[in-house]
């Protein structure tokens, strides 16, 4: 497996696709024709940027998580392979897939894996650690919705565009950046521009999301495509059942630990947009809840700060509302 980048090359800042500067007659006119995404991506950037080159060219330092998975654990480095590899493929439902049968019993908790829509996420083995490599990818050819819904040509030329610009992994890497010295947030390891990818640790557990589809509900997409009626449920409206599945299950204490998680993010000038509870890890040997997934936020030296944050507050009222359950 080639080695991520954790550097930047020298100029890259001067010479990239927009210039620096904050607050400029140039961003203003920017916004006007081409609206906020350049901006978006030129702030991330510039962030990410300048963390490294404080660094010295690394990401700051941060020690194992309480649930990191410790090489030793998979049989496969325990007998000796212990290059860098892929150890794992995540499917869209977050399943893990082993690459080889001996690591089965560690990340295999399923048989059939579902294609993945959009971006690639692996477990991989890198320097001695277990991480997450996620790489920003448009959708795929073929990509479906929920209940068949083919993805509309506007939205994948627009993905497509952005992706190719990174503006996903700046984003998501400068999110990672403000929020690396929380508990609760995978720390990022390495990024590699030149694959659009970053590296952040592996959080060995359940999701949420996992959590609401004990008992045999149907909640993640492999399951919802085989049943026409929940096929035709909004995505929010998919949401709040699974959160109502959820709190029968293990009550609704998992409402405060995502608020909370939320307002020191938001003082760290993230504001998570993508809130769903897949986007939540229950660490198996912590029992902590981790927030994965900050693709799609706000960072606050954006444009639109103030309002996503408001957008980003209206969700969790939405989502974690209560549903009248203990």
């Amino acid at each position: 497996m080639e080695k991520p980048l954790l550097a930047f090359d020298s100029g890259l800042a001067e010479t990239g696709l927009f210039p620096a500067g904050r607050g400029t007659v140039f961003e203003a006119m920017l916004r006007r024709v081409a609206g906020d995404g350049p901006l978006n991506l030129m702030r991330a950037r510039s962030e990410v940027v300048s963390a490294l080159r404080a660094g010295g060219g690394t990401i700051p330092f941060a020690p194992p998580l309480d649930d990191a998975l410790s090489p030793a654990s998979v049989p496969s480095v325990a007998a000796g392979q212990r290059y860098d590899r892929v150890l794992a493929e995540i499917d869209q439902d977050g399943f893990a897939f082993a690459l080889d049968p001996a690591d089965e019993p560690v990340f295999n908790r399923r048989e059939l894996r579902v294609p993945r829509q959009q971006n690639l996420v692996d477990v991989v083995l890198i320097d001695g650690r277990i991480c997450i490599r996620k790489r920003f990818r448009g959708f795929r050819i073929g990509a479906r919705r929920w209940g068949g819904r083919p993805v509309p040509a506007a939205e994948r030329a627009r993905r497509s565009v952005w992706v190719n610009l990174g503006l996903f992994l700046f984003s998501e890497a400068a999110a990672l950046l403000r929020l690396h010295d929380l508990p609760f947030v995978p720390k990022m390891r390495a990024i590699d521009v030149r694959d659009r990818a970053i590296y952040l640790d592996y959080v060995p557990g359940e999701s949420l999301r996992d959590q609401a589809a004990r008992g045999g509900a149907r909640v993640h997409d492999r399951d919802l495509a085989g049943d026409p009626r929940l096929a035709l449920l909004s995505a929010a409206e998919l949401e709040r059942r699974e959160v109502s599945l959820l709190e029968a299950n293990i009550g609704g204490g998992f409402r405060s630990e995502i608020a909370e998680m939320a307002l020191q993010a938001n003082a760290r000038g993230v504001a998570p947009l993508d809130i769903k509870l897949g986007n939540f890890i229950r660490g198996a040997s912590s029992g902590r809840l981790y927030w994965i997934d900050f693709e799609i936020c706000r960072i606050a030296s954006q444009p639109r700060w103030e309002a996503d944050l408001a957008a980003q507050r209206a969700l969790l009222d939405g989502l974690l509302q209560s549903t009248g359950r203990s």
